[in-house]
């Protein structure tokens, strides 16, 4: 393992070879996409991420889902990482998708 295969944000840690993620040293189960949609948000801090982009990147380019599956699975994920110290870095863009500040 190496410094590439762990990605750090404040009190997260996501480790790309095991799929864990860490909170203030505390492993926080994920599921598949959970896991993906959060490395993908981490691996782009500061950048406004639009519904069709995480679906195309996170899902299955050639996959039809409505894009309110991203919201879902973002309210997952910020439930999920509300429980630790890990909070509102996941900021919704109004009608537009999502930011993940770091």
């Amino acid at each position: 393992m190496t410094d590439l295969d762990i990605i750090s944000s404040g009190s997260v840690k996501l480790n790309k070879l095991s799929y864990e993620v860490e909170v203030d040293g505390i492993k926080v189960p994920m599921r598949y996409r959970e896991f993906s949609l959060l490395k993908f948000f981490m691996e782009h801090p500061g950048e406004v991420l639009t519904r069709t982009r995480l679906l195309e990147e996170v899902w299955d380019r050639n996959i039809f889902c409505a894009t309110n599956t991203i919201d879902v699975h973002v309210s997952l994920l910020r439930r999920k990482l509300r429980s630790q110290s890990f909070r509102n870095h996941i900021k919704t863009v109004h009608c537009v998708g999502y930011i993940f500040n770091s």
